[in-house]
């Protein structure tokens, strides 16, 4: 995270004295579009049962890399703040890490479990600007979103899987920069995304008694083209 927070400030620094303003326009248009892609690092934050259940002695969620790509509809409300619907596709996948017993073997060992997602968000957000220096200005984002995984397998009959509910909610926080060129501006930045809800299955399997809180957590790196 501080290598690419460094390469925010260095990109930055390197615009910030530009011998002619880029798109000098561009910040007073009511509305405009882009879109965006990215790496989504992609992890759990879990609560684990007060005793193990029979043959499960610890469980450790370990995160993954995955892609998100999206779509930008921005409305201006003010010089400094925009309001902004960014419809998200995110594919990933996480692991859980078990301390217990093989059912194949009946020997314990460490195994991994592994989740595949495939969430389409739609996040609802608020972009608050700094003055613009020559061809760069830093902003800061809130945002609310919804979640619905594709890949949701609550309603499958297997024991083997690890189950998550199909829809979430939660909100993101966001810090980044614009970068004014020519034709176009990108604004790489980094987002945290926090689930709320509560993604546990209760299937009556021992791995889901052993975590009865699951919630998403997300690191991504984001670049926008607008």
């Amino acid at each position: 995270m501080r290598t690419w927070l460094f390469a925010l400030c260095l990109s930055s620094s390197a615009l910030a004295f530009g011998q002619t303003p880029n798109l000098p326009r561009f910040d007073q248009k009511p509305l405009h579009f882009g879109f965006f892609l990215g790496i989504s690092q992609l992890d759990f934050a879990v609560q684990h049962a007060p005793t193990w259940p029979e043959g499960i002695y610890h469980v450790v969620p370990q995160s993954s890399p995955g892609y998100l790509v999206g779509i930008i509809s921005d409305v201006r409300l003010s010089p400094y703040l925009n309001l902004r619907v960014n419809p998200t596709y995110v594919a990933g996948e996480r692991s859980l890490l078990i301390d217990g017993v093989d059912r194949a073997t009946g020997i314990r060992d460490w195994y991994t479990r592994r989740v595949e997602s495939s969430l389409v968000r739609l996040p609802v957000e608020l972009k608050w600007k700094s003055e613009r220096i020559g061809n760069h200005r830093w902003f800061v984002l809130g945002a609310l979103h919804t979640t619905y995984d594709l890949g949701s397998k609550a309603k499958v009959v297997d024991d083997r899987l690890f189950k998550l509910q199909p829809v979430d909610y939660g909100f993101d926080l966001a810090l980044g920069t614009d970068l004014y060129f020519e034709f176009f501006k990108l604004s790489p930045q980094l987002r945290w995304s926090f689930g709320l809800g509560n993604l546990h299955v209760d299937d009556d399997t021992k791995l889901a008694a052993s975590l009865p809180v699951v919630r998403h957590r997300s690191q991504d790196y984001v670049f926008t083209f607008e």
